[in-house]
This record gives C-alpha cells, sequence and structure tokens, in this order.
C-alpha cells in the first residue's frame, strides 16, 4: 500500500488547493538523507501550483502545513521565495532520489 494511499493524507487529494495542482510530493527529513532509523517519523514534502486568482493578486496562499502526518506542501510562488534566499528546508526538495518522490508530474520535474 502507497504511503500516501492512508486515511490521514487524504487531504491531499480533498484539498482544493492540492489534489490535482500538486507537481511534487517527496520525503523530507531523515528518509531523504538516508540517516533514518527504526521509529524515524516519516516528513512530507511538496510543492503546489497557485491558484489563478493568486497568480492576479486577489488571493494569497503560501502553504498547507498538516503536523499529524508532518506534511508541508507549498505554493510555487513560496516556494520560489524560500528557495531564492536558500532556505535550506526547501533546498533539500530538489536532490532527492527519484524512487522518494510520491508525485513527481513534468512541471515538477
Amino acid at each position: 500500500m502507497n504511503l500516501l494511499d492512508q486515511p490521514e493524507y487524504r487531504f491531499l487529494q480533498t484539498d482544493p488547493r492540492l489534489g490535482r495542482n500538486v507537481i511534487f510530493l517527496t520525503y523530507g527529513g531523515s528518509y531523504a538523507y538516508g540517516t533514518n532509523v527504526e521509529g524515524s517519523d516519516i516528513d512530507i514534502r511538496g510543492c503546489t501550483l497557485n491558484s489563478k486568482t493568486d497568480l492576479l493578486g486577489m488571493g494569497s496562499f503560501e502553504q498547507v502545513v498538516d503536523d499529524h502526518t508532518d506534511t508541508t506542501v507549498y505554493g510555487f510562488n513560496k516556494l520560489l521565495s524560500l528557495l531564492i534566499n536558500c532556505n535550506p528546508n526547501t533546498i533539500e526538495l530538489l536532490g532527492c532520489k527519484p524512487e522518494h518522490y510520491f508525485v513527481l508530474t513534468p512541471i515538477g520535474k
């Protein structure tokens, strides 16, 4: 069973800002670094496209954070801003192994 098929990750499909707008989802933290041990928590990180409303300046969206699953999905504009500022929590998302991506669309690549 795919990790994201578990009920606690259902919000990734039902949240209107996520679902089909997600361009990548991957491991973060110890699983991304290959330093996980038995009992390590699973961190999921990703990016979703901003809506047309956001792009026109009529809305504002930065990220979805789910503390229960330790999942953070950044809005595309927010992710770019963090990357430009060399934020280490986002830079790590660019170097994940191909098998660590749960979702990777052509735009996400």
